[in-house]
């Protein structure tokens, strides 16, 4: 077991007395976890038979907007009942009342100034006339989605996980106290190392459809050539319905970009949170493509564009 020391003494895991205060300090992080491109609807109202903890509304791809229903939960509570009884009621809630959910987040964003404003910027880059039309397109065209922060990312929650549909996340959010400090350990919904969210081009985030995956040489050879499969494989979410395609980077002392291949379907791999990828046929050779001058090498899956990816020179060009 690791333990973290600061200037201050050594930090120690801190237990929330509550949900409720849990649930503050998610949504005092709100950005932090859910990404700045995004709109946080702190509100508490009845839908059907029941009351989510909050809304979350993700504007990262401009043709695919995606609604969440936030759930905040502690480990302490009964994962295998409470949880899958909120997530049976979120879907019937969903199904059920979606006029009433539009309006509720409708009336959220006219009093509020600055949801108008990411809105409006956001609006501005998509093929939606208005916050009317996009939030028809979330509730009313696209399956429920739901997030689930917990405090402790159990074995038995990745059990539970392993069980549910694609369209539910969890997120960990752990704490940390030594004195005054509090410091905070969480997975965000989307990385930055894995996707640029942040890039000056949102045209480059739309056009993702690649996932670029590290493969030691006897996992290459045996599964991704041997197998034409790759599995074991965290993806976020929003992610699993954009890959197309696949590409190996081999790490050391290859240390290049040297196969892809086309993707077939994406599945969950066994009793885990994560995903094994089926390829459509034998894997591509293609002229390597070196990591370049940036020695920073591919550590964690990565995603870009398959053209983009064909035409570099270089691994680190992809994301200069």
């Amino acid at each position: 077991m690791y333990k973290v020391l600061t200037k201050n003494g050594l930090l120690e895991p801190y237990k929330y007395a509550t949900e409720d205060e849990f649930e503050q300090e998610i949504v005092r992080n709100k950005n932090a976890i859910f990404g700045e491109n995004s709109i946080y609807f702190n509100v508490k109202k009845k839908i059907g038979n029941t009351i989510p903890d909050g809304y979350w509304l993700d504007l990262t791809f401009h043709s695919e907007p995606k609604l969440y229903f936030i759930e905040v939960e502690m480990e302490s509570h009964d994962l295998y009942g409470h949880i899958a009884e909120q997530l049976l009621k979120f879907s019937m809630a969903f199904d059920d009342n979606k006029y009433k959910l539009k309006s509720i987040l409708m009336e959220e964003i006219a009093k509020d100034s600055k949801k108008q404003k990411a809105l409006k910027e956001y609006l501005r880059e998509s093929h939606f006339n208005d916050e009317t039309e996009l939030l028809y397109h979330v509730i009313y065209e696209m399956p429920i989605s739901i997030i689930i922060v917990i405090d402790e990312y159990t074995e038995q929650l990745e059990r539970v996980q392993s069980k549910l549909s694609d369209e539910i996340t969890v997120l960990e959010f752990e704490s940390y106290k030594c004195g005054n400090e509090v410091v905070h350990r969480f997975t965000p919904f989307y990385d930055n190392e894995e996707i640029d969210v942040e890039s000056d081009s949102e045209a480059d985030v739309d056009e993702l459809d690649t996932i670029i995956v590290p493969a030691m040489e006897d996992g290459f050879n045996e599964t991704f050539l041997g197998e034409n499969c790759w599995y074991a494989v965290r993806i976020s979410a929003p992610m699993i319905n954009r890959i197309k395609y696949i590409a190996a980077y081999q790490v050391s002392p290859i240390s290049a970009i040297t196969y892809y291949a086309d993707v077939e379907r994406i599945e969950k791999y066994r009793d885990t949170g994560k995903y094994i990828i089926y390829f459509k046929d034998k894997a591509k050779k293609i002229e390597r493509i070196p990591l370049g001058n940036n020695k920073m090498a591919v550590r964690s899956c990565r995603y870009t564009n398959l053209q983009k990816m064909l035409s570099t020179d270089t691994v680190s060009a992809l994301w200069d």
